[in-house]
């Protein structure tokens, strides 16, 4: 590595830092300038990802900037995933001969043989991210490029760093963003359901009873008594249909006995169907609550209007990453890749509803073979406490 251009270098990582890059482009940018200063082939970046415990590939040379985003390693897994762990530089004179090398077919390994990897380091010596430096040449690197990369890491772990943030808020907002949309017509949804069920059963039975009442004023004595009777029974159905309304907002199962009772009641509503529940109670924040128990009415929904099954299991747990439902049926299942029919909606719904408290649906289902719906609700999105109740 040539030392008459050093100082330039440096400089030019810095003012590249200032542009406005997204992380991609800057860290692609990046990688250009350390190949081109250690006259080697190819860099890769990787960004510790620390909830999945994984390295991820975000800047390369071309052509692997094509790859960037897909390709994943575990802390502690290949060269890169050994310095991440240890937080040291290490050099491999021949990678072929290093155990801790893994073949990556994206990366087109065969085509190099040595390569340098050095922690991007913060303080307290954090890892934040690993730069890898590849060559064609066998024993290409040596003790100066060492020192020289390893005083560009230090630079770049801070640049690294603060792009990386930048980039997660700006993908925080954009899935609030999202959130808020989903929320506003969930919401709106929702407000549709409860005026027409307030129009077709509340009002037409409140009319029918005002009717009945006229109609008394009038009637002959011996037909006051029937309309009297009509009349009340009309007024009973609406006041049924007033606490089913109230139930749809908020189920009151929830405020008093939490999930695990609100789940039983749902296992409890289902008629010609043979439900088994198996929970472990779990603290939730109320909107939690709230989207889980929606998800599981709208899954059981399905099951009664599709399914044609005979046996449900509900199922929720805790687990390492979270809190884990899951509603699996016994019924004639789907092709999940083929049209969805009246299914859509509920399934629409269940996403949505996942998506605002920062969960995730996935749905297993094939002809034949029953339907298993099974939410998951990431720890940290449960302590941040973000969601929206409905």
């Amino acid at each position: 590595m040539s030392t008459g251009g050093w100082p330039a270098l440096l400089r030019e990582i810095i003012e590249l830092s200032g542009d406005d890059l997204g992380l991609r482009d800057l860290l692609g940018r990046i990688a250009q300038i350390v190949v081109t200063a250690s006259n080697a082939d190819v860099c890769f970046v990787h960004v510790v990802d620390r909830e999945a415990g994984e390295l991820v590939l975000r800047g390369a040379t071309p052509p692997f900037d094509a790859v960037v985003g897909t390709v994943r390693l575990r802390i502690g897994e290949g060269v890169a995933g050994w310095v991440a762990e240890h937080g040291v530089p290490t050099v491999v004179a021949d990678k072929w001969q290093d155990p801790r090398y893994r073949y990556i077919p994206a990366l087109h390994g065969e085509d190099f043989s040595s390569l340098i990897s050095l922690p991007l380091l913060r303080q307290r010596d954090r890892v934040v991210g690993v730069l890898n430096v590849h060559s064609r040449r066998a024993d290409h690197f040596g003790s100066e490029d060492v020192a020289r990369l390893t005083e560009v890491a230090g630079l770049l772990a801070g640049i690294v760093e603060n792009a990386v943030l930048v980039d997660r808020l700006a993908t925080r907002e954009a899935e609030l963003e999202r959130f808020a949309a989903g929320a506003i017509e969930t919401q709106e949804r929702e407000r549709r359901r409860l005026a027409a069920d307030i129009h077709d059963g509340i009002s037409q039975r409140l009319i029918s009873a005002w009717y009945h009442l006229r109609a008394a004023r009038t009637a002959p004595a011996g037909g006051v008594e029937d309309e009297l009777v009509a009349t009340e029974a009309l007024l009973a159905e609406a006041l049924d249909e007033a606490r089913r309304a109230i139930v749809g907002l908020r189920p009151a199962v929830l405020d008093d006995l939490g999930l695990a009772a609100g789940l039983q009641s749902l296992a409890a509503s289902m008629a010609g169907v043979d439900v088994a529940v198996d929970i472990t109670p779990c603290a939730l924040p109320p909107h939690v609550e709230t989207a889980l128990f929606r998800i599981t009415q709208e899954a059981l929904q399905n099951v009664v209007k599709h399914a044609e099954s005979h046996h449900v299991t509900i199922g929720l747990r805790e687990g390492e990453g979270g809190v884990t439902l899951s509603v699996v049926d016994d019924g004639v299942g789907f092709d999940t890749a083929g049209p969805r029919g009246g299914l859509a909606y509920g399934m629409d719904s269940m996403f949505e509803r996942a998506a605002l408290v920062g969960g995730r649906v996935e749905i297993r289902s094939q002809p034949g073979a029953g339907t298993s719906v099974v939410v998951v609700v990431p720890y940290e999105r449960l302590l941040s406490g973000a969601g929206v109740d409905d």
